[in-house]
């Protein structure tokens, strides 16, 4: 790995931060879709879909490498990733499914459940689609622990590549399809952390360029959604784009990548619970008809869905034993 990367893990991981609260932002905006929305916000939908979760797993990736440790166990590795992630996705899963048994027969409840959908939750994303991210994402920490040199893991990137061109797999079991279609992009931090950690360490220009690229790139697809190879482009643009605009902040506006260090500890807590949260602020807002404004309700309901799991994570959950273990603490 490289010297001066390797000298300065959190000048590194600084810039990561800022990349993953970024997504996560993205993530709360891109999840809040009501029925009121106006063309302009859907469009901006359209654009964040085309890259947001690229972008994460492309993060989930090159962590992988810079934190991976030579001589651990398949056994020891996969008991580390059950603790991080396989347990708060079955804890949340459990959570988010007995309120929508409590509350669905009385209220709007977007993708209903039943008491089989506590035992679908171990091989599906039961309680909300968004959830596959989560099974996707072990089933790739699973295949790629087996690939232990660089050269083995840039050939698992090609065939990942040529997978994901493939026609779309209809198995939904363990989020087959979304690995099929998504793993290239986690392949591509883990090779990129392998042979060029500071490809991303762009100058504000180039920075610049990459955007406007982008921002052209998403004006087209916008208005021509057709192209799945548009689609798979805008992909990896939005991650060239994304990874040196968040190295550029670190440079130049140090007390934002503090904050986002400080913070980005709480991105799974607001990935796991800020669907509910819109949820729950969906139905409450549309008892108030003074706030029936689709901006207003945008505004309160993605601030909402950001700041209450963070004070939830720093005030409740990282405070006792037993909650720590159990959202992965």
């Amino acid at each position: 790995m490289d010297s001066k990367l390797s000298k300065s893990p959190r000048k590194r991981l600084a810039t990561l931060d800022i990349a993953r609260m970024v997504c996560i932002i993205l993530v709360v905006i891109g999840h809040y879709d009501p029925s009121n929305a106006p063309v302009q916000y859907n469009n901006l939908l359209k654009v964040i879909y085309t890259f947001h979760m690229p972008v994460f797993l492309f993060i989930s990736g090159y962590l992988y490498i810079v934190t991976r440790r030579e001589e651990e166990t398949f056994a020891a590795f996969i008991i580390k990733k059950i603790k991080r992630l396989a347990i708060p996705y079955l804890v949340t899963s459990t959570i988010i499914i007995t309120i929508k048994l409590l509350t669905q027969g009385s209220a709007r409840v977007d993708h209903p459940v039943t008491t089989l959908s506590y035992l679908r939750m171990f091989y599906l994303p039961e309680a909300g689609y968004f959830l596959w991210f989560i099974i996707a994402l072990m089933m790739m920490f699973m295949i790629v622990f087996h690939f232990k040199s660089r050269t083995s893991r840039l050939v698992l990137l090609v065939v990942s590549f040529a997978i994901s061109l493939l026609p779309s797999c209809d198995i939904d079991i363990l989020c087959l399809r979304q690995c099929q279609a998504m793993m290239v992009y986690f392949m591509t931090g883990v090779v990129i952390a392998d042979y060029a950690p500071n490809l991303f360490k762009l100058n504000t220009g180039p920075t610049l360029i990459i955007l406007l690229l982008l921002a052209v790139g998403e004006a087209y697809y916008v208005q021509h959604q057709d192209s799945m190879l548009m689609y798979r482009s805008l992909a990896f643009l939005g991650i060239a784009a994304v990874m040196p605009l968040c190295h550029n902040c670190e440079r130049h506006i140090p007390v934002l990548a503090r904050s986002c260090v400080l913070l980005a500890p709480s991105v799974y807590i607001i990935y796991l619970f800020h669907t509910t949260i819109e949820g729950f602020g969906k139905a409450f807002l549309e008892k108030f008809p003074i706030l029936d404004t689709f901006s207003l309700q945008a505004i309160i309901i993605i601030a909402l869905a950001f700041i209450i799991p963070i004070l939830l994570h720093h005030l409740i959950l990282k405070r006792f034993a037993t909650t720590r273990f159990l959202f992965g603490l």
